[in-house]
Formats: C-alpha cells, sequence, structure tokens
C-alpha cells in the first residue's frame, strides 16, 4: 500500500514538472476586448398591444352583462306577471351568457396579447428575392 502510495504521489510531481502551464507566471489580467452585439431588429408591437386592449375590455364588459343579468333576475323574482316573467328570465339568461363568452373571449384574447408581446420570437422571412447583377435568387424556406 505505500508503494501505491508512493508511486502515485511520484507520478503527480512528474506531472507538475513537467506541464509547462502550471509553472507559467500569471500575466496581469486586462481588460476584456468588447464583444459587438448586433442590434436586433426593433418589432412592431401593434397587434400585441391591440389584443391587450381589446381582451382587457371584453373582460370589463363581461362586468356589465353580468350586473345586467343580476338586476334582469332580481326583477323576475320580484315579478308577478307571467308575461313579464318569462321576458326577464330570459333577459337573465342571454346576458349571463353574453358575459361568459365575453369573459372567456378576453381572457384568451389578453393571453393572446401576453404571448405576441413577451414569447413568440420574430420569425425569418420565408421568402426573398435577391437580385444582383449577374443572377436572380428566389429562395422559400419552410
Amino acid at each position: 500500500m505505500i508503494r501505491g502510495t508512493a508511486a502515485a504521489l511520484a507520478a503527480t510531481i512528474a506531472l507538475e514538472l513537467l506541464d509547462p502551464a502550471a509553472c507559467a507566471h500569471a500575466q496581469a489580467a486586462g481588460p476584456f476586448r468588447p464583444v459587438p452585439i448586433p442590434p436586433s431588429a426593433p418589432r412592431n408591437q401593434a397587434w400585441a398591444y391591440t389584443t391587450l386592449a381589446s381582451g382587457a375590455g371584453l373582460v370589463g364588459l363581461s362586468f356589465v352583462f353580468s350586473q345586467r343579468a343580476d338586476d334582469a333576475y332580481a326583477d323576475y323574482l320580484v315579478s308577478t306577471d307571467p308575461d313579464q316573467i318569462q321576458v326577464l328570465y330570459d333577459r337573465a339568461v342571454r346576458n349571463d351568457h353574453l358575459s361568459q363568452a365575453s369573459l372567456l373571449t378576453g381572457e384568451a384574447l389578453v393571453a393572446a396579447g401576453l404571448y405576441l408581446r413577451f414569447i413568440r420570437r420574430p420569425g425569418t422571412r420565408r421568402a426573398s428575392l435577391s437580385l444582383r447583377p449577374t443572377r436572380w435568387v428566389v429562395s422559400y424556406r419552410f
């Protein structure tokens, strides 16, 4: 066991002596060269903001429909005229359905707007046309 340890120690010392990088003096640290980062092309965010605003508007509109449904249902509960009861109940159900549809559509538009604004990467052009004096090239990638 002592021979194995001595052999390992001798091999480690030999590698340290033979390795020139281990004996090299440390160079003074200088400033790093600046790496140019190409500016990203500005993206038009109009669709993202339009989608977000539309979604927020529909979510807000769902509260209006919900309030109308609640008011119609409250009137339905105190009404005594059979014809008026049916009209008020139908109005409450219609406004409730409009509220649900408006809320779900608004939430979907808000999610789509967030995706368009923050997650989607700008795509490369699929079709391009290169016009040079010696040749014309049309390229289509998919």
